[in-house]
């Protein structure tokens, strides 16, 4: 599901590009083929380093039951955005929790 005001960035996959069409959403294709991995604000790489990152992330549960898919999600958004910064465990607490 995607929001109404989302950008679509993808590669010339015309697939994706029919379904922004079809949901009416902006959609910026790049051509890697051709090398293009940059066009203004747009930057596809983004998109293949955090599926890249994500990936990795499942691979230690050899897969993930899609019931908890969610779950899975969640936490790797929180271990994602606190890579950055040094892991204290009151806001994962907090997370877990719904706080």
């Amino acid at each position: 599901m995607l929001a109404p005001d989302v950008v679509l960035c993808t590669d010339c996959s015309g697939s994706l590009g029919a379904a922004a069409r079809h949901l009416g959403v902006e959609h910026h294709a790049l051509n890697l083929s051709k090398g293009q991995r940059v066009q203004g604000a747009w930057h596809i790489q983004n998109a293949n380093a955090y599926h890249a990152r994500l990936k990795n992330c499942i691979r230690r549960f050899n897969g993930v039951a899609s019931s908890y898919l969610a779950s899975y999600l969640g936490w790797f958004r929180a271990l994602d955005r606190s890579a950055q910064s040094p892991r204290q465990p009151a806001p994962f607490l907090a997370l877990a929790i719904g706080a």
